[in-house]
């Protein structure tokens, strides 16, 4: 069984040197299918934010804050839930669209935590972007390009417009998207071979009796 987790971060930027995350959220993928969830605002000691990231994630800080818990408190909560869920694995392999943004904040959170990130998490990880892009150069695809947007649009997958980039629901369209790329790119069957009718087996032993009496009569042709 294959079992990954997918994970999708709302941040202050685009820096994980230098802006706050301000969500996580996860999705277990169980060989193909979603399951357990987790989901936690972050609220950092002194927040450094973009205009430009506020305006895509559209955050109210003010209601934020009061639900947030501090990088401690958060990853102590993400720990529990990764135990429960990833008991007796070694180390835990993620997933996420372009998913090296989300690992540098998930890396951001763990050095705010003092935790281990390597210690915790698999060095391997896929990125459904990546496969996007695969999948176009095998012709297996037409997207134009990765965008998540354009992803979930040409593969149906349905999004809470009013969740759409909160942290959860694009882990959850993430883990949907990763399971119709995988289904993609299995072979297709090659098609069962048809059942002969009795008229078929009945032409085809006529034209085995009608090949046998040639040959009898031209054996005898021949030796007169």
């Amino acid at each position: 069984m294959t079992r990954m987790l997918v994970l999708d971060t709302e941040t202050g930027g685009i820096d994980p040197m230098a802006n706050s995350i301000l969500s996580l959220g996860a999705v277990v993928w169980d060989d193909g299918v979603p399951g357990a969830e987790f989901e936690v605002k972050i609220k950092e000691p002194t927040l450094s934010l973009t205009i430009e990231a506020m305006a895509i994630n559209k955050i109210d800080l003010v209601e934020h804050a009061k639900t947030a818990l501090p990088p401690v408190e958060a990853m102590k909560k993400f720990r529990t839930f990764l135990r429960k869920h990833f008991k007796g694995e070694p180390k835990i392999p993620l997933v996420g669209h372009n998913v090296a943004f989300d690992i540098g904040f998930l890396k951001r959170l763990c050095r705010l935590s003092d935790e281990n990130y390597d210690a915790i998490f698999s060095h391997r990880s896929t990125d459904t972007a990546g496969i996007l892009r695969f999948m176009a150069l095998a012709g297996r695809s037409n997207l134009s390009g990765a965008g998540l947007d354009e992803a979930l649009a040409h593969f149906n997958v349905a999004v809470n417009g009013g969740l759409r980039h909160t942290a959860l629901e694009d882990a959850r369209a993430t883990a949907v998207l990763l399971t119709k790329l995988v289904e993609l790119a299995k072979p297709t069957p090659a098609p069962a071979p048809k059942a002969r009718t009795k008229r078929t087996k009945r032409a085809v032993k006529a034209n085995g009796a009608g090949a046998t009496h040639k040959r009898n009569g031209s054996t005898r042709t021949h030796t007169t």
